[in-house]
């Protein structure tokens, strides 16, 4: 049993996330702005408040990060703040807390800019389209430093495209390529216990794509099988609450 602590864990994939980690047998503790329901221990706070993240992570084997600004906006009025500032409290205390792993949620724009017509694979490195992409990248290469430079395991994972309401999951039906990067609410809690389950070795570092499966899948699913061993099992519209 683990003590994983998940940041944004009121949205819908962290209720998804805790769920199948409490399951598991793990001991799952939340930290949001709002309160997390079906968890033991949910602390509200805000990851722009450097003390709280600190004493969020203190004591907990692992850490999930998922809170974000979650779309493309404004780099000045909206995404710095949580997701460049915010995302260095979090590595800096689970640096300093002495966390064994760190999985931080990266996205799949951070390819976008490549041809989606081919299977996109890790070794075809980024090619981002806009400033949220922007903010994904740098919290690869905060993780791949923090691994490399304190010994930390860190996973980056490029979520594939996961529905967070009705509108969203239409716009994603409405897609071209939409379906071929969903990624479900029920695959997503799928594949985080399987990180969590994983023992990883101090200071690894890897990059990896998570997504459902697809009629013609776009991104390379090998690594996350080779490293957590996951295998999706739902494919598009399966696996989501808005349906």
């Amino acid at each position: 049993m683990s003590k994983v602590l998940i940041t944004g864990a009121s949205g819908g994939v962290g209720k998804a996330i805790s769920r199948e980690l409490i399951r598991g047998g793990h001991e799952v503790y939340g930290f949001d702005r709002l309160e997390t329901p079906g968890i033991d221990h949910s602390t509200i706070g805000d990851l722009l408040d450097r003390d709280a993240v600190l004493e969020a992570v203190a004591g907990k084997d692992i850490v999930i990060h998922l809170a974000a600004e979650p779309d493309e906006a404004d780099f000045i009025e909206k995404l710095i703040e949580p997701n460049v500032r915010g995302l260095f409290h979090v590595c800096d205390a689970a640096q300093r807390q002495g966390v064994s792993t760190l999985i931080l949620a990266s996205t799949v724009q951070v390819i976008l800019g490549h041809s989606l017509d081919e299977l996109v694979k890790i070794e075809d490195g980024p090619k981002v389209t806009n400033h949220y992409a922007l903010t994904k990248l740098w919290a690869e290469d905060m993780g791949e430093m923090y691994s490399r430079m304190y010994d930390l395991a860190v996973i980056a994972v490029r979520l594939g495209w996961l529905p967070r309401s009705k509108e969203h999951a239409e716009e994603l039906g409405a897609t071209p390529w939409g379906p071929d990067v969903y990624f479900s609410h029920d695959d997503a809690a799928r594949f985080f216990r399987a990180c969590v389950d994983v023992a990883l070795e101090p200071g690894r570092f890897e990059i990896v794509f998570a997504s459902s499966r697809a009629k013609k899948p776009r991104l390379d699913p090998e690594p996350a099988k080779r490293l957590v061993g996951f295998e999706p099992q739902d494919i598009w519209p399966e696996g989501q609450p808005f349906i």
